[in-house]
């Protein structure tokens, strides 16, 4: 029996390509364009990324004691929210923060960062408070001037012993001082 009938297709027959429009496969393709566009917008903006910084510069303030202030706080001058903290590093015996602040803002070399608490149990930001001087510190510079948070625990811890402690005599069965 020979093959070659069934293997080679009569030359005399075309096969036909179905027209084929391309919106279809266009539109799909802008929406999965659009929407992994979108999706990614949407990490950078959640992920608080900056692809330019231009309108921000660093200075640097060290610390005692920053308990509780946590990479991002918020750094404000008079309520108003003027930059970000952007490091927290531990220089041995002091804590070395850097906040990156708005380029149209001017820190002086005598203003007062301190940390502070939004409400009873609120978050930790760095408050500025202003100074007199007509010096600013540059880009890159150190705010020597500082406050560390008041820790409520030690507060309490001091005033208890305050009380108890005055008087370490010992004491008799009856509670009187021998």
């Amino acid at each position: 029996m020979d093959q070659s009938k069934f293997n080679n297709p009569p030359s005399t027959a075309q096969l036909t390509v179905p027209k084929r429009g391309f919106s279809l496969e266009f539109m799909v393709g802008l929406f999965t364009i659009a929407g992994v566009s979108a999706a990614a917008y949407l990490a950078v903006g959640l992920a608080g990324l900056e692809f330019s910084s231009s309108d921000k510069y660093n200075i640097f303030a060290e610390f005692d004691n920053i308990s509780g202030l946590k990479y991002g706080a918020s750094v404000e001058i008079g309520g108003v929210p003027i930059g970000v903290v952007s490091e927290i590093v531990l220089k041995d015996p002091v804590a070395r923060i850097t906040l990156k602040l708005n380029r149209s803002i001017k820190i002086k070399d005598d203003d007062i960062a301190s940390v502070r608490t939004k409400g009873i149990i609120g978050d930790r930001y760095v408050k500025i408070s202003r100074g007199a001087s007509s010096k600013y510190i540059e880009e890159g510079g150190t705010l020597f001037e500082t406050e560390s948070v008041v820790d409520i625990e030690d507060v309490i811890g001091k005033l208890v012993h305050s009380i108890s402690g005055d008087n370490d005599e010992p004491k008799d069965a009856a509670g009187s001082n021998k």
